[in-house]
């Protein structure tokens, strides 16, 4: 039997198609997942966005991105804008919902409403994301809403054609009883409505009976819940608990990677504590596998450490656990605060609070959680990793540096000390000290060959050139394949040392993986398959950089585009527009810098890079750096189906950028023999010059009646479910 979770997705996808077919203002151009889990919605609506000139014009098509979290529908969904607007309730990175989302709403009337706040006829100016906006809409009411039709198709039967525009002079339609009324006039609360400027009549705020098509959708009681917990078997009880924990865990420690300054280890999901990896490090299907077992092992400590004396606050930690099993994370938090009140010495329970605080992005309250861990059982090591790791994932080094130092007097020889310590170290560039840890490190695991590597990398950042090759050189002998290879030319490159050896150890990497993909199967796809886009381009990039720091500009470039096209990651652009600084095309310099600000807004040096080319101009007329990152995946296609519909694809694509071979995957049956039209399409990613790779990318095909058909490729750091 499905999860009750599970259950509510595949509600809203059968509501939301049943809703919005054949509907021109709203369009499902998007899904991923079965049942969907990431939607994309095209809006036909008139909105409103800033220009490049800094001008307010509008625009008639917005797109959005929606994705249902593990908490969802306890948690309000992620919704974000992938094109410009200007509303008080809405940011470059988020759409305001939450003072008005509760679980009991159904996704359909989610995405109704958002249209309504994208031409005006709802927005809140208390309490806006864009301050500048709210003033505009405050001074500007008489102009609102931009778009007065409305926005939600009609319900029992009416046909659905869209009311027509404002200035079509269309008297006002009073709606009577037994008159069909519109998806939206069900609503008994509207956030700022204008009725006087708005074209149509709105119903009483008074609120009917929802008609059935929005009826909430069948939640698990508690006694169903129950039950279904029962029939798991023992070793499955809690894998939903597990996956909230792996998720929160992830951003945490994928956020101290940032701030440790590794910046290539953004190119990698998951760290593994115990080997953690230097810049330039970028690893296949195997690292992936040891960072997850790492992240287990950091889980599995915690929940190891001693419980509490106190059987009530035993009982209320398992409730907690429960709660968070049925996707009720308020409940699991009320648990978790009656456990620490019943024993303030339960450190395990102060950790698994602040994780869930952490999930629900309530940052002080787990930063104290986690200090009131420490707080609890100093004796224990797995707190202060976990408040290390916090302070480091919200940016506070001196303080993650301090954590770490006093774990270093209670447990000095800790595996995980000298890797995370160290790394603080190096992004302040106290070298000294690092290279202390590192050496420590490299003679206590001689057989490591990521020791040596950290020891080459501070050796060689302190200008210890020779003892740093030796370091290097060393950790090659153990670990002579690909990926270290790509590490080590990679920080040879950084620091502008023998660079004809880092060309020679890069070539050999990119050689050996671009063999590996030549046994790729698109009717066997596996993960390692999959990933293999992302090594390559983290290669490329590698000999794009060191071609750069030999000022071989031509052969960069022909390295380091094809490695943005694909990966779209913030530090190679940021290579790119080095390159064409230095080719003194500065415009296109500025304009890179600034795909790569979007795409990675905590660079360290491209916002000083910007603002020297502050007085390059740039044309008045240009897309959002979102939304050209966007289009920068997706492909037109002729028209397939005249219906709406969306389906995975996967597609082999090969050097000249033709798609080779395209596969369903699921979706859609009306797309199933669409492989045709892809394989003669291009994916605009050309590869470098003599490059013998096949790669397999995974995307979306979308098609409507209104927008046409397209194909969308995943992010490379989004690898979906393989065979």
């Amino acid at each position: 039997m499905p999860s009750p979770r599970i259950r509510r997705l595949m509600l809203d996808e059968e509501t939301l198609q049943g809703l919005l077919q054949n509907w021109p203002l709203i369009q499902i151009t998007g899904k991923a997942g079965i049942p969907p889990e990431i939607y994309r919605f095209t809006y036909n609506l008139r909105g409103l966005y800033v220009s490049g000139s800094g001008e307010i014009l509008e625009r008639d098509s917005h797109v959005l991105e929606v994705n249902l979290t593990l908490g969802y529908p306890r948690r309000a969904p992620q919704c974000r804008m992938l094109t410009p607007v200007f509303h008080p309730n809405f940011d470059d990175s988020v759409v305001c919902i939450g003072d008005f989302w509760a679980a009991s709403e159904g996704l359909d009337q989610l995405i109704i409403r958002i249209g309504r706040m994208i031409s005006y006829q709802e927005y809140n100016t208390k309490s806006p994301l864009n301050g500048l906006a709210a003033k505009w809409a405050a001074q500007n009411s008489h102009l609102l809403p931009i778009d007065p039709r409305p926005v939600a198709p009609p319900l029992n039967g009416a046909p659905k054609a869209p009311a027509p525009e404002e200035d079509e002079n269309t008297a006002p339609v009073q709606v009577g009883p037994g008159v069909p009324t519109t998806a939206e006039d069900q609503w008994s609360e509207k956030i700022v409505i204008s009725p006087e400027h708005s074209g149509v009549s709105n119903p009483p705020p008074a609120a009917p009976p929802r008609l059935s098509t929005f009826s909430n959708p069948t939640v698990s009681n508690a006694a169903e819940l129950k039950t279904e917990f029962a029939v798991l078997p023992k070793e499955d009880r809690f894998f939903r608990w597990r996956l909230v924990l792996f998720f929160t865990l992830l951003a945490i420690l994928s956020g101290c990677l940032l701030w440790y300054g590794f910046q290539r280890q953004a190119q990698v999901p998951l760290p593994v504590p115990t080997r953690k990896l230097p810049a330039g490090a970028t690893k296949p299907a195997g690292a992936n596998a040891r960072r997850s077992a790492g992240l287990d092992r950091l889980r599995e400590r915690v929940m190891q450490l001693p419980g509490s004396s106190n059987p009530e606050a035993l009982r209320a930690e398992d409730n907690a656990r429960k709660s968070m099993q049925a996707g009720d994370s308020a409940s699991a938090i009320t648990a978790l605060k009656q456990a620490v009140s019943l024993d303030s010495n339960f450190s395990r329970a102060w950790i698994e609070l602040g994780w869930i605080y952490s999930a629900t992005a309530d940052k002080s309250s787990a930063l104290n959680a986690f200090q009131k861990a420490v707080e609890a059982d100093s004796t224990q090591i797995v707190p202060y990793k976990t408040l290390a790791y916090y302070y480091a994932f919200l940016g506070n080094r001196n303080d993650a540096i301090a954590t770490w130092q006093r774990l270093q007097g209670l447990a000095s020889d800790d595996p995980d000390l000298a890797p995370n310590l160290g790394g603080l170290f190096m992004a302040e560039k106290r070298y000294p000290e690092a290279a202390s840890l590192f050496e420590s490190a490299a003679l206590a695991n001689p057989a490591d060959a990521y020791a040596r590597l950290r020891l080459g990398m501070v050796r060689l950042r302190s200008h210890n050139t020779d003892q740093g090759m030796e370091a290097m050189h060393k950790a090659l002998q153990i670990d002579p394949g690909a990926e270290m290879l790509n590490d080590v030319a990679y920080e040879m490159a950084e620091t502008n040392t023998n660079l004809a050896e880092a060309l020679v150890y890069s070539q050999r990497s990119i050689r050996d993986v671009e063999e590996r993909s030549q046994k790729v199967d698109l009717q066997n796809i596996q993960k390692a398959d999959l990933q293999l886009a992302r090594a390559i381009t983290a290669y490329w990039d590698t000999l794009g950089w060191i071609y750069f720091k030999m000022d071989n500009l031509a052969r960069a470039k022909s390295y380091l585009a094809p490695a943005w096209q694909l990966r779209q990651e913030g530090l190679v652009g940021d290579h790119l527009g080095q390159v064409y600084e230095k080719q003194k095309q500065f415009p296109a310099a500025l304009h890179m810098y600034n795909l790569a600000l979007e795409a990675n807004p905590r660079l360290d040096e491209t916002p000083a890079r910007i603002r020297n080319l502050a007085k390059v101009p740039l044309p008045e007329k240009r897309l959002n750096a979102r939304e050209e990152l966007n289009l920068m995946r997706t492909v037109q296609l002729p028209t397939i189906t005249a219906t709406n519909a969306s389906a995975d694809f996967d597609v082999l694509l090969v050097a000249n950028g033709k798609i080779e071979k395209a596969n369903f995957s699921s979706g859609s049956e009306a797309l199933r023999s669409a492989g045709k039209e892809l394989e003669n399409a291009r994916s605009g990613e050309a590869f470098p010059p003599a490059s013998t790779a096949r790669l397999i990318r995974r995307g979306v095909l979308s098609c409507s009646s209104y927008t046409g058909c397209n194909f969308v490729f995943y992010p490379l750091t989004v690898i979906p479910g393989t065979n």
